[in-house]
């Protein structure tokens, strides 16, 4: 999850592939320092074998000295007994070395093809969100528009809250449906009740934009719960309608968003033609793609560990982006949870996939071949995934 983040941190717009300034070469360094050593982590873990108390200490003397911003120092004497320690070793020198006075220039970032892209959003799992999503802002933009012009609102404008609030509550990113759909109601409410009892005492407009800048500063904080966020989004926004010289329109927000959550209940539990558990199923099959270029690159034997690294990255990333799609499909209701039943053993199968791919990267560095224990615990894992392969599918026919 950590290099995940850092990945994203880095590929940004503002610290490119490429970057000019010593101190963007600096951080480029420190991540792909930790690459080879997460690479190394992961064969010790593999391997089974106790870890020396010698060879445990010079991680903790690194991490000791990154949180410092202090140079490493010494480091102790290194156990060199088998390939994964060796490799530990190796790149524990790397990563000192680079905390120091790192001077990297390139950046192993994602890399998505135009293809990919377009696949994502024209396959099952893409076509299944847009459908939704379109029939979710279809429909509450006809009642919005049945309820202005039938006076409902009165004097207020905004009836485009309401089709907008069930197009974004529609996001399957923000958590199980039934969970992200009750924050947002509850989040809402209190929100709403909050401005309304904050606006009868502060002065006008001094106190509104204080609300504002407030309400501003706690976003970031509040994006740790979903329902703090939406309590906090709703003063903003009612803040911000009233400093602009509208009326306040508390009791009407409500009224729209407890609409637009019935409405995405609805019609998220609709179905849909194909298969259900679409997008479930779309982010296994890309973990799936994903440990086989890697494996592939590494059973070439090729010498390109930049490459290795980008193919590894990518088969834990789209490994983790696959678990999180089946926790939130697991939270689900039943009618909606059962459709991914048994992608989770495809998924840990994957996993132990792209460990032992990494703990072979590792040996074929030191010694050049395959054991016997490696190519059999390969060969096992391939059986075991075609076999776990064949029973998610009569999960989702079912």
């Amino acid at each position: 999850a950590a290099l995940d983040h850092a990945q994203d941190a880095l590929a940004g717009p503002r610290l490119r592939r490429r970057v000019p300034t010593a101190a963007e070469r600096r951080l480029h360094a420190q991540y792909a320092a930790a690459l080879p050593l997460g690479e190394a982590a992961t064969a010790l873990a593999w391997a089974e074998q106790a870890v020396p108390a010698r060879a445990a200490e010079g991680p903790r003397r690194l991490a000791a000295a990154v949180r410092g911003n202090r140079p490493a120092g010494p480091l102790p004497a290194p156990s060199r007994t088998d390939p994964a320690l060796r490799a530990l070793d190796d790149a524990l020198l790397h990563a000192a070395d680079a905390f120091d006075r790192g001077g990297a220039t390139d950046l192993h970032v994602r890399k998505r093809s135009p293809r990919s892209a377009a696949r994502a959003v024209l396959g099952p799992g893409g076509r299944e969100y847009g459908l939704r999503a379109g029939l979710c802002f279809g429909v509450s933009a006809a009642v919005a528009q049945a309820l202005h012009h039938g006076h409902w609102y009165g004097s207020h404008q905004h009836w485009y809250w309401l089709p907008a609030t069930a197009v974004f509550l529609v996001k399957p990113d923000l958590g199980p449906l039934v969970s992200r759909v009750l924050c947002r109601a509850a989040g809402t409410v209190v929100g709403a009740l909050l401005f309304a009892a904050l606006a009868a005492v502060l002065p006008r407009p001094e106190g509104l934009v204080v609300l504002v800048a407030v309400c501003g500063a706690l976003v970031p904080v509040a994006a740790r719960h979903f329902a703090a966020q939406t309590t906090v989004v709703t003063v903003l926004v009612l803040a911000l309608v009233m400093a602009g010289g509208e009326p306040a329109a508390s009791a009407g927000r409500i009224g729209e968003t407890l609409l637009a959550c019935a409405i995405v209940l609805v019609v998220g539990h609709l179905p849909v033609p194909g298969r259900r558990g679409a997008g479930v199923r779309a982010g296994v099959e890309a973990a799936d793609a994903a440990a086989r270029a890697y494996l592939t690159h590494v059973l070439s034997e090729s010498d390109d560990r930049a490459t290795r690294w980008t193919l590894r990255r990518e088969a834990y990333r789209t490994l983790a982006e696959a678990r999180a799609a089946l926790a939130r499909a697991a939270a689900e209701l039943p009618a909606l949870a059962r459709h991914s039943a048994g992608v989770d053993e495809v998924a840990a199968v994957l996993e132990r996939l792209v460990d032992t791919t990494t703990a072979c990267a590792v040996h074929l560095d030191d010694a050049g071949r395959l054991t016997p224990r490696h190519t059999e615990r390969l060969a096992a894992l391939r059986d075991e995934l075609a076999e776990r392969r064949g029973r998610p599918v009569r999960a989702y026919d079912s």
